[in-house]
């Protein structure tokens, strides 16, 4: 991945922030095309980052296939970027492909468990029984992915399945919070703040930025929907991020 920048600051001024406004979690899909993310962006001011899903039933599986990704992009101007959805993932490619991402994404939406299946927390139909039990194992996967995983970003950091995203606050206690901050911190990871499910919290942020954690902004869009901040620059005013609280690419 490229070397990156986590710039300089000055303090946010009304309307936009100081810092350049940019989407690192925009899919393609048959809802927006390439031509329709670029245009998309113009029109927004936003700048996007795409993210490819590559895991299990990734069609980007390879270098070759990985090269062929990145160099379709590079003739636009988006950010090339990668969206692994699984442990160990990274063993698939070479660094010197790798190095030419512009960043990685991951999330720990997809969740290992000891029998080899995994939970697919995003999945609407799901339901957990135990949630404290649930909380173990999931804690267990984001140590996993913030400790060795050769990424940039942690995407969705504190989502929670629907059926219990109501126990938000008590499930996601100081302590929980502080492992998630101090690995991000120790690694240089920057934190996702999610659009479209609102997340991380007011308290999460608040720590993070304390502990000098970097930020993004996300959408998670395959649609119009991309480069579209409310909840984002809600959290950016409130905290008063600016510049040097943010991952920029140089």
């Amino acid at each position: 991945m490229n070397a990156k920048s986590h710039s300089h600051s000055h303090a946010t001024a009304g309307g936009r922030p100081d810092f350049p406004l940019i989407d690192y979690h925009v899919h393609l899909g048959p809802d927006l095309s390439l031509e329709q993310a670029v245009k998309l962006s113009e029109q927004k001011k936003v700048k996007f980052g795409i993210v490819e899903n590559v895991g299990p039933q990734s069609l980007v599986k390879n270098d070759e296939e990985l090269l062929k990704y990145i160099n379709r992009l590079r003739q636009y101007p988006v950010y090339v970027g990668l969206q692994p959805t699984v442990l160990n993932w990274s063993q698939h490619y070479s660094k010197e492909v790798l190095d030419q991402l512009d960043y990685v994404l991951m999330d720990a939406d997809t969740v290992p468990l000891p029998d080899g299946s995994y939970l697919r927390i995003w999945q609407n139909d799901l339901f957990i029984d135990d949630m404290d039990e649930f909380m173990e194992i999931y804690m267990h996967h984001i140590t996993q992915i913030l400790a060795h995983e050769p990424i940039d970003i942690f995407g969705r950091p504190t989502y929670l399945p629907i059926n219990f995203a109501r126990e938000y606050d008590r499930l996601w206690t100081n302590e929980r919070l502080s492992v998630i901050i101090d690995l991000a911190r120790e690694r240089h990871i920057a934190l996702e703040i999610q659009e479209n499910v609102r997340i991380p919290s007011d308290r999460f942020i608040a720590m993070a930025k304390k502990a000098g954690v970097k930020f993004t902004f996300g959408t998670n869009a395959r649609n119009h929907n991309a480069g579209h901040f409310h909840y984002c620059l809600e959290m950016a005013a409130k905290h008063g991020l600016t510049r040097d609280d943010m991952f920029i690419i140089d």
